[in-house]
């Protein structure tokens, strides 16, 4: 998919500025829903749904949890979490064109949702959640980590990437370690993998229990 094509120029072209983008991004995923899939696989070539329920799998001990995959997008990754077994798993995201295409893929319910915002979901909600390529750019800052935190049960898991170019630039970095210290998780693994290998570029894989 060249540059210019519908979905992909536009998400290029994101700038992090909070709420004010959520209707654009929105916009870009409407667009993009019905060729995300193979601009995923063959534009992109994205492993971080694999490589994040890959890692996230070492730490689970009961397939049964219950999971939310936020912002699913069309459900790569409950497609990964399906091969491995689990069955009890939700998805979130902000389009409903993508949830669309999920609905087929393992989910127990999907929801209309923005990590921007609160979550409309009850605090202590899971017991883990996985959140993949939602931490990129111009989607959502590294102050919503805690929102993460905040739906998932006391000594549950938090399991996200970060793409490599705004690891630092938008502070990850920072918050990651700032929530370890204030107590609010313990980071049980910090790793930089392959992201995207047809762009070259490479994401941090984390994955944190709850306190």
């Amino acid at each position: 998919m060249k540059k210019s094509s519908k979905g992909l120029g536009l998400y290029d072209n994101l700038d992090l500025s909070a709420s004010q983008n959520d209707q654009e991004l929105q916009e870009v995923y409407k667009k993009w829903a019905s060729i995300y899939d193979h601009d995923n696989d063959d534009v992109l070539g994205t492993v971080s749904q694999p490589n994040s329920v890959q890692i996230f799998n070492k730490y689970i001990t009961d397939k049964n949890q219950k999971i939310i995959d936020v912002g699913c997008g069309t459900g790569l990754v409950g497609l990964e979490l399906k091969k491995l077994g689990y069955t009890n798993f939700d998805g979130i995201d902000i389009s409903k064109e993508m949830i669309d295409i999920a609905i087929d893929r393992g989910y127990k319910s999907l929801l209309l949702g923005n990590l921007n915002n609160s979550l409309p979901i009850e605090s202590n909600s899971y017991d883990a959640a996985l959140c993949v390529g939602v931490f990129t750019h111009g989607h959502v800052g590294p102050s919503r980590l805690k929102e993460l935190t905040r739906i998932i049960k006391s000594q549950g898991l938090v399991c996200f990437t970060v793409n490599e170019d705004v690891y630092k630039s938008y502070g990850f970095d920072e918050v990651i370690e700032r929530l370890e210290s204030e107590n609010v998780w313990k980071i049980l693994e910090l790793t930089k993998h392959d992201y995207m290998t047809k762009k070259r570029v490479m994401g941090f894989y984390c994955i944190a229990r709850v306190n």
